[in-house]
This record gives C-alpha cells, structure tokens and sequence, in this order.
C-alpha cells in the first residue's frame, strides 16, 4: 500500500514540474473600429493559430466585446470562445463592466460568470482579478476582491509559478510613467506590486492598451499584450504564447498571420 501511494506521490510531482504552453489572448473587441464582422475574421484567425498550439490553457484578458449590451457582438465571441480547443478562463474589460452602469456588471455575470478566476496547472497558480473596479474607484467592490486576492496569493506562496491577470495594466513600461487611461494610479501600483511581491508573483498579464508592452519592476515581468482585435501600433494584432520549462518561463508576442 505504500509503494502505491509513494508511486502516486511521485506522479503527481512529474506532472507538477511538466513544461507546457498557454496562451493569454486580449481585446477581442468585436466591433471596435473594423466592426463586427471583420472582428469576427480576426479572432477566427487567432483562434485558428493558438488550437495548432495546442496550449494546456487559454487566459483572455478583457475587452471581449466593444459595446456591453450588444447581443451581436456577444453572439460573435462566443461563436468564436467555442472554437478554442482548451480550457478557457476569461476577465472583464472596461468594455465588458461600463464605469456606473451596475446593469453592465449584472449583464457580465449572466454571461460570464464571476469577473475572477483562481486554478492551479501543472504546478503554477492562475489567478485573474477584475481591474474595473480598481481603476473606477469602487472601494467596496475593490476591498472585497482585494480580501478575495490575499487569501489566494496566501494559498500560492509553494506554487511552482504564480501568475497573474487583469485587463487595465498596472504599470505599461516603468513604475514612474504618468497616471493615465491605460494604467493604475502611482498609489495603487504601489499597493498591488507590493502585495504581489510579498507573495512572490513571478509575472502580470494584462491588454487595454492595443499595444503590446513588456517590462520588470522588483523582480515581476509585466507584460501587457496587444489585441486579438484592432491594434494601435501598425496593425500588430496578435497573442502571448507562454512557455513553462522546468527552470522558468519564456512570453513570446505572436502577431496573427491575417
């Protein structure tokens, strides 16, 4: 019976330490600037290219939809959603939950489910947070999520990686870039990158910006990848591809062969 268990234990642990490959896709936005249909094009390609990926998991950060209450745009993306081959976990962007409209926030929820997510693959701690919240100033909303987010950053601390997911960034390229649209304000990086350093995050994911950015801030990547939909810098659609090996971690941008 021990040998059993002892086997078992040991099977567990291979697999916990297994290299594997996921992808975080981001504002898909159906409908934004090129319109629906051409948005639909779009996330069909970059559909296409991540299933012949093959990805152990598929994370998608936000901006699902251009305009919350479009049933066509959410017909599309879920078309689209269901064409992805893994596991999918997804994040509501500012698009997806509108800043005062709580309507926004209850239409997501029947939708979506819970704006958050928190698994474990292969050993690595996934935990998505709805950035909504923290951007818009909806204190009670924020305080709940961010008890929420401790508890599972407490329960992290011997993943084999920790990452972390959100739609707006917390930070686009260095700590003391100015407070705008695209990111959080200098208090509040200052609270989550050291909550995320006390626990040992080893790298953010984020979109928003239609542009990808990558950088490192006390010893967690930031890396904010550009749309599934219409980019801002030179039509540079595309994914992060994320590769576990056994030693660490490699996050690649992929621009969609359109």
């Amino acid at each position: 019976m021990k040998k059993i268990v002892f086997a078992a234990m040991i099977l567990v642990l291979a697999g916990c330490n297994r290299p594997f490959t996921f992808v975080q896709m981001t504002d898909p936005q159906i409908g934004f600037v090129v319109g629906a249909e051409r948005s639909d094009t779009m996330m069909k390609a970059a559909v296409a290219e991540v299933n012949a990926l093959d990805p152990a998991v598929v994370v998608i950060t936000g901006d699902l939809v251009n305009w919350a209450y479009s049933d066509k745009e959410d017909s599309i993306y879920f078309v689209r959603r269901a064409d992805i081959k893994a596991p999918v976990y997804e994040l509501p962007g500012n698009h997806d939950i509108r800043t005062g409209e709580p309507e926004s926030r209850e239409r997501y929820a029947r939708l979506h489910g819970e704006p958050r997510f928190a698994f474990r693959k292969h050993g690595c701690a996934f935990i998505g947070i709805d950035s909504n919240c923290i951007k818009n100033g909806e204190t009670d909303l924020e305080q709940e999520q961010l008890e929420w987010l401790k508890t599972q950053l407490k329960a992290s601390c011997r993943a084999r990686h920790t990452f972390v997911f959100m739609h707006c960034p917390v930070i686009r390229q260095t700590i003391d870039e100015p407070e705008d649209y695209f990111n959080f304000s200098a208090e509040k990086r200052q609270e989550y990158i050291g909550l995320f350093k006390k626990y040992g995050v080893d790298a953010v994911f984020s979109g928003h910006t239609h542009i990808d950015y990558r950088t490192e801030y006390d010893g967690i990547g930031f890396y904010v990848s550009g749309p599934v939909g219409y980019a801002f810098d030179r039509d540079r659609s595309g994914y992060n591809v994320v590769k576990v090996a056994r030693d660490g971690f490699t996050v690649e941008y992929v621009e969609t062969k359109l």
